[in-house]
This record gives structure tokens, sequence and C-alpha cells, in this order.
């Protein structure tokens, strides 16, 4: 290999083609990380691992990449993330010792991620421009919705939901609630793109692909998210076809009409409908053979008669785990529970309550949610004076709408099921969306005007 050819490949060894490598990776390394789990060992966490080399990566970068001013802003919070991190395993040691302080470290990890990740993205596209990652993340949606349909097809994915008798498969990932949140999520840019350009036959059947495979992967999330998405995408098309904006916009109407008409047909033979049907059959059981009194006693001993089993448990979760933080030291409420606890002789891990803003508020307690919440709340104050300075013309841009359903959903997942800011493999997307949302609303224009 000659000099010029060696240049010519360095010359492609940027900060942004990292990034898009990065996000195109994303499926391939939740692959590996749920085979090495599944058949290996649950220690080999290669995710964990990848994702933590990398946002040392981030950090590294703005630090040394970013302005004067910049630089300063980003150490304070890095100075202000560890000092908290340092205290919080001060804490675990002084109550635990060694006992499963990986756990706590983990934790951390995975929890600041979203954080530090976020605010390091700010800082460095405050220095250099943010460019749109639409087509990437779309690549990156066909990584997933295509591992999980060939695995439906051969009958080699895992299920959904191993331990029941629900229906849904994730293929070869590992976490039903992780993998959906992150389809549910992309779906939306998927369907943005299909509708602002030009027909474009591949994003047609992309489109198509991803709603049949939100309803087979069978979670709750996956099924509000994609009827929600079909029903803004109907209203945006028939909007659009009312101003007559685009005079070929027929087909994508057309083929968002298909989508909808046959997901309704089909509804009931995937297993998003079978689950919905077994939910509906619990819940008419319960009203014919269970009377008050008999609901009064059994409700809190048997969680097959408790209706909360359809959430999941997590209101019981929130209870007790609500019920500890109550009962800790003043030092734990500050600095949090964290993902340990004792149980008789023994340290084991703690049980979530599977609701991130519950979850980072107990285990990570006041300081901890305080440090959390500054990069997502400048980043909110921002977005929303962009948006109501040119509220009409943002009103109408059909990919602003999409994104915003997007972080929409994120949010709405973190509630609903948790395992979004919480979960690096779902975080990394919700900061691309924010970064996107940014975008449209030009605070990269205004940024070139400094």
């Amino acid at each position: 290999m000659d000099k010029i050819q060696k240049k010519k490949i360095f010359s492609k060894i940027n900060f942004e083609n990292i990034l898009i490598l990065y996000i195109i990776l994303q499926p391939i390394i939740d692959i590996i990380t749920s085979l090495c789990v599944r058949n290996l060992s649950q220690n080999l966490t290669l995710g964990i691992f990848v994702r933590t080399l990398f946002m040392l990566f981030i950090m590294i970068y703005a630090i040394i990449k970013v302005d004067k001013k910049s630089r300063l802003q980003i150490l304070l919070y890095y100075s202000f993330i560890a000092i908290y991190c340092i205290s919080f395993i001060i804490n675990s040691y002084t109550k635990y010792g060694l006992s499963m302080i990986f756990t706590q470290i983990k934790g951390l990890v995975k929890t600041f991620y979203f954080p530090i990740i976020l605010a390091s993205l700010l800082l460095i596209y405050k220095n250099k421009l943010y460019s749109t990652k639409q087509k990437y993340l779309n690549i990156t949606l066909a990584i997933y919705v295509l591992t999980i349909l060939i695995c439906k097809i051969f009958s080699v994915g895992y299920l959904t939901y191993p331990l029941n008798n629900k229906a849904g498969t994730i293929g070869l990932f590992f976490a039903g609630n992780e993998t959906s949140a992150i389809v549910a999520m992309l779906s939306p840019i998927c369907f943005g793109v299909f509708i602002s350009q030009k027909f474009n036959f591949l994003n047609a059947i992309l489109c198509a692909l991803t709603v049949f495979t939100m309803l087979e992967i069978g979670t709750k999330v996956a099924f509000v998210a994609i009827v929600g998405l079909l029903i803004l995408s109907l209203i945006i098309s028939i909007i659009k076809l009312i101003k007559k904006d685009d005079k070929t916009f027929y087909k994508q109407f057309i083929t968002i009409i298909l989508i909808a008409i046959l997901t309704f047909l089909f509804v009931g033979y995937t297993s998003a409908g079978k689950n919905l049907s077994i939910g509906v059959k619990f819940l008419k059981e319960e009203n014919i053979t269970t009377t008050p009194s008999e609901g009064n006693n059994k409700a809190d001993d048997d969680p097959i008669n408790d209706p909360t089993v359809l959430l999941s448990g997590r209101n019981n979760y929130f209870k007790k785990t609500l019920t500890k933080y109550g009962q800790s030291s003043a030092i734990d409420k500050f600095l949090g529970i964290g993902y340990i606890s004792p149980k008789g002789d023994t340290i084991i891990e703690s049980k979530l309550v599977e609701i991130d803003y519950f979850d980072i508020f107990f285990c990570h307690g006041i300081l901890g949610t305080l440090i959390y919440i500054v990069p997502l709340a400048v980043v909110i104050l921002i977005a929303i004076k962009k948006f109501f300075t040119k509220f009409i013309n943002n009103i109408s841009n059909n990919m602003l709408i999409f994104t915003l359903y997007s972080i929409a959903i994120g949010f709405g997942i973190a509630l609903m099921a948790g395992h979004v800011f919480t979960a690096p493999a779902v975080s990394m997307f919700l900061i691309l969306s924010i970064l996107e949302i940014l975008s449209i609303l030009g605070y990269k224009k205004d940024l070139r005007n400094e």
C-alpha cells in the first residue's frame, strides 16, 4: 500500500465517520452481546464494554476539539459526574464492602451514558456543525427489522416472552423491551423520510416491514407506538394531499393507506394481536369468576388475580422501592440506594421499578438526578425557544413532526416500560433524535452565525 492510498484511508477516519459506523454497528453489537450472554456467560457483556469505550472516546474528543469556553463547561460537568460517582461507590463500599461492587459500577455506566453522550455531542456540534444521520438511522432500522424477520421465517429467533404464554419474537436480540423501544423510536424517522421525500420503493418496503416487525415483537410498547405512527402518517398524508404540496405525493399516500388497511385486517394474526386477545380474555375471566369480596382477599396474595399483572407489576415494585427509599438514611436519599440490597446474610441485585424516571431517582438520589437532567434540561429549553420562534413553519415541517414523535415515543416508553434512559443501546437513538430536532429547528444555522 503506497503513501497516497494510506493518506486516503486515514482521511476517512474522522469523527463523523466514526459516529456513523457506531450507529450502524448498534444491532451487530446487540446480536453479539445477546449470543454471548445466552450461550457463554451473563458476565460477558460486550455491549457495555464497547459502549463504555465509545463514551470514553466521546469524552476525550470533546475535551480536545471544543473551544475554550465549551471545554470549561464540559470539564465542569464531567467533574460533577466524577465526584458523584466516587461518592456513590464510597457509600456503597461503607454499607456492603466489595460485594457486587461491579453491579453498582455497571449501573452507573448504563445510567449516566445518556447525559454524558448528550452533553458531549451538544458541545462537539456547537463547534462542528451537525449533519443529519437519517440515512444511517434507516440503515440501522433495516438491520434490526431484517434480522427479526429472517429469524421469524426460519424459526431460529428467541421469544419475546420465554416464561409465559404470550407470543412474540425478537430475532437474535436479547431484551424485548429494549429491542421494541429501538425499533419504535427509529420507525418515525423511516416514515418521515418516506413522506417528506420523493417516492422511494425501498423506503416504502422498509416502512411496511417495520410495521409488521413491530407487531411480531408482540410488546404493548411496539403495538401502541405503531398505531400512533400510522394515525400520524395518515393525518399528515391527508393534509399534504389537500394542500397539494407535491403533485407526485399520491404514491406515498396510497402506500400509507395500504399499510394501514393491511395492519387493521391482519393485526389479529400477529403476535401483538394474539397478546391483546390474551389480555382481553384475562380481564373478562376476572370479571366473571371474581366477586368483589373474593377480589379483596386475593388481590394481595395471588399475582395471577391481580389486574396489575398486565402492567408487569411495576406499580408493586414502585411501592416496595418507594418504601425502601423512604426508610433509607439521609445519605442514601441524597446519593441513591443503588442497584443492590441486603437479603438475609447475602447481598442481591435489587429489582428495579423499570420506569426510568423512578429508577434514576431511587437509584441515584437527589444529587444524581439533578446532575443527570442538566443536559436534557438545556436541550428542552433550546428546543422550546426555537420551536416557538418560527411556530408556523415548524408545525408544518413533516420531518420535524415525525422526529418529535420519535422523541415522544422514547419518553413514553421510559414511563411505560423503562429501558430507555437507563439502557445505552436505546438511549443512543434518543440522543440522535434530539440532535436531529435541534438541526431541523435551526440550531445549526444559528451556530454558523455566531
